[in-house]
This record gives C-alpha cells, structure tokens and sequence, in this order.
C-alpha cells in the first residue's frame, strides 16, 4: 500500500467531509434569517391593524368632541332664541338649530359605526397579538437550537480543522501542491476510486493496462481524462472511512 496515496485519500474525505459541514454550518444563519423575515412579516400585519384600530378609536374621540361642540352649539342658538326681536330672527335662529342638529344625527350615526369597527379590530388585533407571541416563542426557541447546531458545528469544523493540517503534513510538498490545485480546479474533488475499469468522478473509461498497474499499487496514477488521483476501490487497505480519520 502506498501511504502517500492513503494520506491523499484521507485528505480528500477530510475536504468531503469538511465542506459538508461548512454547508451545514452557513445554513444555520440563513434558517434564523428566514424565521425573523417571516416573524417580521406577521408582526407588520399586526402592527397595521393595530395602527387601523388606534386610528380607528382616534376618529371616535374627534367625533365626540365635535359633537359636544354641535351640543353646546344648540344651546347657544336656543339661548339666542330668547333675544330676538323679530319673527325673522327668531326663524333663521331655528334653521340653525336643526342643521346643528342634523350634524349632531349624521356624527351619531358615524361614531356608531366607528364603534362597531373598534369592536371588530380590537377582537383581531387581540387575535393577531396572540398568534404573534405565540410565533415569538417559536421563533426564539427554534433560533436557540439553530445557534447551538451552530455551535457544534463550528467545534467540530475547528476539530476537523486540526485533523486535515495532520494530514496535509504528512504529504510531499510537491504532491501536496498537486491535490490542492486539483481541489481548486475539479470542484473540491482531488482523488478519485476506480470501480470496474471507470472513474467515479469522470466516469470514463481507464485504459485496460492502466488499470491493471493501478491494481498492482506500484506508484500514484492519475485519470488520463479528468487528472484526479485514483485509487483501485478493491483495495481494502484504502477503504477510509470518517471513523478512522476522527480516530487520527
């Protein structure tokens, strides 16, 4: 068995594994932001019906207050009614008070639908206040359990860490620097296993002699089509598991 050849392996399991939690790490603050977009969604629905309602009760009190005006406004005519001297006066003085009336009518009328819809918004906005604690409390426990997977992500991210330097030491200098240009230019994937004659990367075909001299583990080979290093998957001696390199 080669060791350099079992170091690379080791190393390209370590990036497999490396680059899956580094997904499973960034997906953590994406969920919280998705929970606080969302919450921040149904918050705004309850903070406009809130405003609806606050504008709501804001229109009944200035209803009430003009009609106290037109109130004391009919007791001013009606006062005035005592002090004319003519027929005419006394005549003009009654259309006044049944217009301020009919005012008096019309915002009667307005602050009792006003009413009804303050009614109606306080019963959804205690609805929607509910519903949003209720998501708070959600979004507050779901967020906890994202930032300690975060957590314990990261630790075994610094862990993992500390694993591939080991490795990466192991490595010839010029090897080393072989792998890593091919992580960076064949989408993080460096080695390969050959299956029955056929990469499993590139999934072509290895020429038949070259294969039998990746079978007799003799030197390191590389795919004559996409230049990753292989190894012969029957070779049990590579057969490198995650449990062994957390065990390194």
């Amino acid at each position: 068995m080669l060791d350099q050849l079992k170091c690379l392996i080791e190393y390209q399991k370590i990036e497999d594994k490396r680059n899956q939690l580094i997904r499973s790490y960034e997906e953590g603050p994406r969920r919280i932001a998705e929970l606080e977009k969302e919450f921040d969604y149904f918050e705004g629905q309850f903070l406009a019906k809130k405003d609806e309602w606050d504008n709501a009760k804001k229109a009944h009190r200035e209803i009430e207050q003009q009609m106290e005006e037109l109130r004391a406004r009919v007791g001013r005519q009606k006062t005035r009614l005592n002090e004319v001297k003519t027929n005419k006066e006394y005549q003009a003085i009654l259309k006044e008070i049944e217009e301020t009336k009919k005012d008096v009518s019309q915002n009667e009328e307005s602050a009792l639908e006003l009413m009804d819809k303050i009614e109606l918004l306080a019963k959804e906005v205690a609805e929607l206040e509910k519903d949003l604690s209720e998501r708070r409390s959600v979004v507050e426990e779901q967020r906890a359990v994202l930032r300690q997977e975060g957590g314990d992500l990261k630790a075994r991210l610094d862990r993992l860490e500390s694993i591939r330097q080991m490795v990466r030491e192991r490595v010839k200098p010029d090897l080393l620097k072989k792998t890593d240009f091919l992580f960076t230019k064949q989408a993080g994937i460096a080695v390969s296993a050959v299956e029955n004659g056929v990469c499993n990367v590139c999934h072509m075909n290895i020429p038949p002699q070259k294969f039998i001299e990746l079978q007799r583990d003799e030197d390191i080979m590389q795919c004559p089509h996409c230049h990753r290093f292989l190894y012969w998957a029957g070779h049990e001696g590579y057969c490198v598991t995650v449990e062994d390199i957390d065990s390194i």
